[in-house]
């Protein structure tokens, strides 16, 4: 995917819009200002669409500044999702402390 699809909304947040990847439910917002948008890694802003996919999210995946390449989630990487409809998912808490 492309960096250049990302959208930027303010001083400090990117989107990643719902039309970045095949399947995303929600958009995604990365916290990061035009200094740290350099060093974002698009491996981690992937990441950060994939979990724009997964059944059940609430509003939006999102960012931290210090985002960078997970396993699944990126880490910095935070999703609410539906308790009915959603998931549970261990790549969002971290498998070091699940």
């Amino acid at each position: 995917m492309s960096l250049e699809k990302l959208r930027r909304l303010d001083d400090t947040r990117l989107e990643v819009p719902v039309d970045y990847k095949p399947g995303m439910r929600v958009n995604g917002n990365i916290y990061v200002d035009r200094i740290l948008e350099k060093e974002l890694e698009a491996s981690a802003v992937e990441q950060v669409a994939n979990v724009a996919t997964l059944p059940g999210i609430v509003r939006a995946s999102i960012a931290m500044p210090d985002i960078h390449t997970g396993y699944g989630f990126p880490i910095g990487g935070v999703a609410a999702f539906d308790h009915g409809s959603g998931i549970i998912s261990p790549g969002g808490v971290g498998y070091d402390i699940n």
